[in-house]
């Protein structure tokens, strides 16, 4: 008898809620930022700050501009990552394989990376929706301006900061197995084998 087969028969149409179960563990996971794994590290923008000119003539002065993701959950601002997960099982010749899958940039949250080299972070949402190539602009455009003497104008709207040796992004484990896990996985595939 082949093992996989007959618990992908038996499961039947149960097999697809079974690893409904792993993602809402990975969804659950994130929104308590990690709370059943250790922790998610804090944002890096929960304490960023940038330097903007605010105000006008007599009034105007340096202020300090938070990053616009401050206080925000790690992976789940947006909801594009909570949206795209999914499960699958799959039969093998000795059991059966259960599957979490979302995008690739959800691997590299997993495990965490450093990136090289320069990057262009946006500090605010216009900013994040403009990209990097607005920002270039920007910067040239300062050039000219400071060419010309016209400091004030350069120093207006800041809201990009440039990490010119890269940034380190720590681990937040979207997929995984403590205890607690593992045990209502367990009971998930015993209710739908018909386990009471």
């Amino acid at each position: 008898m082949d093992l996989g087969r007959e618990l992908v028969r038996r499961l039947g149409s149960k097999g697809a809620n079974v690893a409904l179960v792993l993602v809402k563990q990975a969804k659950q996971r994130i929104r308590t930022r990690g709370a059943d794994v250790g922790g998610y590290a804090r944002l890096w923008a929960d304490t960023a700050t940038i330097k903007v000119w605010k105000g006008r003539g007599k009034n105007r002065k340096q202020v300090d501009l938070p990053h616009y993701r401050a206080g925000g959950v790690p992976l789940a601002d947006t909801g594009n990552l909570l949206q795209s997960l999914n499960g699958t099982i799959q039969e093998i010749p000795n059991g059966v394989r259960l599957f979490l899958r979302g995008p690739l940039y959800a691997v590299f949250q997993h495990h965490g990376f450093k990136t090289s080299g320069g990057n262009v972070i946006p500090f605010t949402r216009a900013a994040a929706r403009g990209g990097a190539r607005k920002w270039i602009k920007q910067l040239e455009g300062d050039a000219k301006t400071k060419a010309e003497g016209k400091q004030k104008q350069a120093m207006e709207r800041k809201e990009f900061m440039y990490a010119k040796n890269g940034v380190t992004v720590p681990a937040r484990p979207i997929f995984a197995m403590p205890p607690a896990a593992k045990a209502e996985l367990a009971r998930a595939i015993a209710r739908a084998l018909g386990a009471r």
